[in-house]
Parts: C-alpha cells; structure tokens; sequence
C-alpha cells in the first residue's frame, strides 16, 4: 500500500512540475506573445517584454507581414506552432525558432466552420527569465508561404 502511495504521489508530482512548465515555461510565454501579435494586440505584446515598444512589435505584425494586411482578414483560427529549435544560450536566455501557422479566412469568405487559407510565418524569438518570469528581448517575424487550405 506505501509503494502504490509513492508512486502515485510521484506521478502527481511530475504531472503536476509537467503542467507547470508547459503553461508558464519560455514556449508557453511566446505562445501567448504571438497570438497578441497576430490579433494586433500591440500594447498586450509589448506588457510581456523588455524593450520592445508597441511600435517596434507592429513593424513586426503578424498581420501586416501576410499579404494585403489587416483588412485581408474576416476570421483568424486557432495558429499552430512548431518549435523547430529551443536553445539555452549562456547568459541564461532561450532563443526559439518557430514556424506559426495562421489559419484564417480572407475578407468575402463565410465560414466559421473551417479555415479557407493559411500562412506560415517563420519566427525568432529571445526570452529570458526574471523577477516577474519570462520576457521576450527580441522578435523577428516574417511571411514565409501563404496558400489556401485545400492546396496544402
């Protein structure tokens, strides 16, 4: 009965550091700053970094780095993202390289069911960790392909 109460509990420990980690580590924080960046939430973005005003993230849009920009889009879907390298630098900070999917449809297009188009953005992006957790200290970000759904 002790053994199945150890390993239970270490279980729920590891679960539970598991959690914590995924919804407040360095690829979950830059989550959170893309999404802003792609729904145009310039000052949301620029409250999760250090030295990068709302200004320098819109020259950085998501939006405006996708074909016509903003007015092009009637619905935006959830993105995905494939971090394709996370790496701890020596001072401690987290460089990540992204490709970010954005699903949306274009202005005319009624659906709410399913994306007609998509665009890949290629991203960079550096992280480090302070009193009040993780900050990004530098974004780039830039349109890769953009295509419709069905010729994916």
């Amino acid at each position: 009965m002790k053994k199945a109460f150890v390993v239970a509990f270490i279980i729920g420990a590891g679960f539970l550091t598991y959690r914590f980690t995924t919804s407040h580590g360095p690829v979950a924080i830059y989550k959170s700053f893309a999404e802003k960046i792609l729904h145009r939430d310039f000052a949301g973005a620029a409250a999760m970094s250090d030295g990068l005003t709302a200004d320098d993230l819109e020259k950085q849009g998501s939006q405006e780095h996708i074909g016509a920009g903003p007015e092009m889009f009637q619905k935006l879907f959830p993105s995905q993202y494939q971090v394709e390298t996370n790496e701890r630098n020596a001072d401690g900070s987290v460089t990540l390289h992204v490709l970010q999917t954005v699903f949306f449809n274009p202005q005319g297009v009624e659906s709410a069911v399913r994306p007609a188009m998509y665009a890949k953005l290629r991203q960079v992006i550096t992280l480090h960790k302070g009193e009040g957790g993780w900050r990004v200290t530098a974004f780039t970000n830039t349109c890769e392909k953009m295509d419709t759904v069905s010729g994916k």
